[in-house]
């Protein structure tokens, strides 16, 4: 029977022998590709969190546009919505024709604007989060009937 090998080349000459040099290229490689992919997570935890404090915030300004609303109600139906995501520790401005005013002072066609931020460090799902800067916030704005 013939070898499909090439004549005059050994299999031990095709391939020099490298004891450990895999595990030394997984020890470089692995913590970078592990960053990596948790800076992927946290991003996404980001872009999900911001969509989250916008939605609740459509619900607050969806409240507050309807008469004899004030902003206590708002920011009440605000956390209820937060609370039910996970989120805590959220700030809930309520903002009447561009100034911090009662909702309840708001006349018909006036502008509502409902803004909700929270710390990163209280989002993040990384382990030391807690040194995070920084808010992330969602707005929402809607005419009072």
């Amino acid at each position: 029977m013939r070898s499909l090998q090439k004549p005059g080349i050994r299999r031990s000459d095709a391939s020099p022998a490298r004891p450990g040099a895999a595990t030394v290229e997984l020890a470089v490689v692995a913590p970078i590709f592990f960053l990596f992919v948790l800076g992927l997570i946290e991003v996404g935890r980001g872009f999900m969190t911001s969509h989250l404090l916008t939605n609740a915030a459509r619900v607050g300004c969806r409240q507050g546009i309807l008469q004899n609303q004030s902003t206590k109600n708002i920011t009440a139906i605000v956390d209820s919505v937060l609370s039910s995501q996970g989120i805590s520790g959220a700030t809930t401005t309520v903002q009447v024709n561009g100034k911090v005013a009662d909702a309840s002072t708001a006349q018909s066609t006036d502008e509502i604007t409902v803004v909700v931020s929270v710390p990163v460090a209280n989002i993040t799902w990384l382990p030391g989060g807690q040194y995070l800067k920084g808010n992330i916030s969602g707005r929402y704005t809607l005419r009072r009937e």
